[in-house]
């Protein structure tokens, strides 16, 4: 009843305030280290662990955070914290319309103390090294999981095993000594620090992801794991590592956009609170979390509505399709009609229908045909209605300018894998398709107007339609370049006087990093092809209305690869059924006999804040 005081707020317009817990601050000890102090950080992992110094002084005391940064811009982080005696507020607000918005202020303390790894990399590995660190908790996004080891990264390991960085005094002397250590990575960091545990007897950390991925606990341990290897760790060492550190997985939710100046000033006139840099979210927050953990060490999360569970997987799945899926489904529509937030998208008239489809009858359906959803989907169609009326929370003010950032990465770890389960049991997938061409609308029109694609892979993604940029809202013309035999009846779905556009396209339904084996698979194309058509031609409301309605397309005939599903595509693709908890696709681009039986495809979910 405790952690869900915040989520349960009647919209009535007023503020209502938690002050720091007023207790003796000397007493508060770092028992967690954690990598990337954001917004979201703060709004989550902070807010449950407040709660609980809340509810249990002496038995948490041990477990308050300190933060690390090991980028230029976490110098204004913590900067900011240190200027409020590390004292910050979560400012929680719900309302349909400003009329009816509640907050909530919350204000936090547990984050006890923030340093910069390049102002003093031993001083971080000592931090991490010292006995009463017992959990590395990270928020890196996925990106912070790909970032290679580095000179910096080896020279401070080596050093860890030399015991330089045990004493203080020859912190200023390493550095000195050796100034690429300034550039290590949060791994670099991760990997001394347990070497030096090890030298000195003691037992590892457990390293536990909050980061929005699917099965971030094994992401993060083969990333340490890989880490080690990259830095020569003896063979030992490297056993150790696997046999006795833990790498918990967790799924976490709760959104978080960035703070506006707005939000300041509509805090201090609505609540009196001055802060230069307060957490604004919804009240709403869920945190679960694989209860494997070093020598059982950890604070007792579950005594503020945290969920302690053997396997995190399922409740991972329905969030991320239903919530993460969703909001990129909806973003480009939204941003196609006009919309500049997530509230104004989801109550659009044409959109939330088309959102309450595809959410019920391609994402759910996926998740009920997964036996490991088994114990969740009597609430599915629940939880869709709840991640529905949490974007209807006009007080988020969420841009559909955020949650457009790196579709491409958003596409292949969280939506391509729905498709190929729906036409692998030949369901309908006809819902991502107009996702998908609305996507590719989005981005042609971005590239029209010059507006930067916010994506990793965005040279990749934009490159399709660079022959529009610059061009006013003139239409295409010209002849299409010439189409590849595998694409050139797909393209031929598009008329000719969009024969430009027709072969941007198929260039883009060509990029098999972000669309992997439907790349190959002509049902597919053909069906993204003809919703891009629709919506060029007719608008996007029609093509909308065609989908809610089912009007327009036969999109299970028109998506069938082969007799079946486990049959061959007319290019070879294999599209043979798994179970989509595992995160593998059984995919490959070639006759079965020329390739091995599996692809793994674990690979990290983009987060949401």
């Amino acid at each position: 009843a405790h952690a869900r005081s915040f989520s349960t707020l009647a919209m009535s317009g007023s503020v209502t305030r938690a002050p720091a817990l007023a207790c003796d601050r000397a007493e508060l000890q770092t028992g967690i280290v954690h990598f990337g102090v954001g917004g979201f950080h703060r709004s989550h992992q902070q807010a449950y662990l407040d709660e609980l110094l809340r509810l249990d002084f002496e038995g948490t005391k041990r477990w308050c955070t300190t933060g690390v940064g090991v980028l230029d811009f976490d110098i204004k982080m913590r900067d900011y914290l240190r200027a409020n005696d590390f004292v910050y507020p979560v400012v929680s607000r719900i309302g349909e319309t400003p009329e009816q918005m509640t907050m909530h202020v919350h204000e936090v303390l547990t984050l006890r103390d923030m340093i910069l790894s390049f102002e003093n990399p031993a001083a971080a590995v000592r931090l991490l090294a010292s006995p009463t660190t017992k959990i590395v908790s990270l928020t890196i996004t996925e990106f912070g999981y790909r970032v290679p080891i580095n000179d910096g990264d080896r020279a401070l390991v080596r050093l860890a095993l030399e015991g330089a960085t045990d004493d203080a005094e020859g912190d200023a002397r390493c550095v000195e000594a050796n100034p690429e250590t300034r550039g290590a990575t949060v791994f670099g960091v991760v990997l001394a620090a347990l070497a030096s545990r090890r030298r000195l007897g003691l037992r590892p950390f457990t390293v536990m992801s909050c980061d929005n991925l699917p099965h971030n606990g094994e992401v993060a341990k083969r990333r340490v794991l890989g880490a080690a290897a990259d830095l020569s760790l003896d063979a030992e060492t490297q056993r150790w590592l696997e046999e006795e550190a833990r790498f918990p997985s967790t799924m976490v939710d709760r959104i978080t956009p960035a703070t506006a100046p707005a939000d300041l000033a509509g805090l201090k006139t609505a609540a009196g609170v001055e802060d230069a840099w307060p957490v604004m979210c919804e009240p709403y927050k869920h945190w679960v979390i694989e209860d494997d953990f070093v020598d059982n060490e950890r604070p007792a999360w579950e005594r503020v509505g945290a969920v302690l569970v053997p396997d995190v997987r399922p409740h991972e799945l329905m969030k991320v399709r239903l919530l993460n899926v969703g909001h990129s489904a909806m973003c480009y529509a939204g941003a196609l009609a006009g919309c500049e937030h997530v509230h104004e998208a989801v109550t659009h008239k044409l959109i939330r229908p088309f959102l309450k489809r595809l959410m019920r009858e391609e994402i759910a359906t996926s998740l009920r045909a997964d036996p490991s959803m088994e114990a969740l989907t009597a609430g599915l169609d629940a939880y869709a209605d709840l991640v529905l009326s949490r974007f209807k929370n006009v007080a988020v003010k969420d841009t559909l300018e955020r949650i457009a950032m790196d579709g491409s990465e958003k596409f292949r770890v969280q939506g391509r894998a729905v498709v190929m389960e729906g036409l692998a049991a030949e369901r309908t997938v006809r819902g991502f398709a107009l996702y998908v061409a609305a996507w590719a609308h989005f981005l042609r029109k971005s590239i029209m107007r010059d507006v930067p694609v916010r994506d990793a892979s965005a040279a990749v993604v934009s490159a399709p339609w660079e022959w529009a940029r610059g061009a006013d809202a003139k239409e295409a013309s010209g002849g299409a370049a010439e189409a590849e035999p595998a694409v050139a009846s797909a393209a031929a779905a598009i008329p000719a006087a969009r024969a430009e556009d027709a072969a941007a396209l198929q260039q883009f339904l060509d990029i098999e990093e972000v669309f992997g084996v439907l790349a190959q698979h002509e049902g597919w194309r053909q069906a993204v092809s003809r919703e891009f058509e629709d919506i060029a031609e007719s608008g996007l409301e029609a093509t909308l209305l065609g989908y809610i309605f089912g009007v327009g397309h036969n999109s299970n005939g028109d998506l069938a690869s082969g007799s079946g599903a486990g049959e061959y595509s007319s290019s070879g693709a294999r599209l043979s059924e798994r179970v989509s908890g595992t995160f593998i696709l059984d995919e490959v681009c070639a006759p079965e006999s020329a390739v091995p039986d599996v692809v793994d495809e674990a690979v990290a979910f983009v987060s949401l804040y």
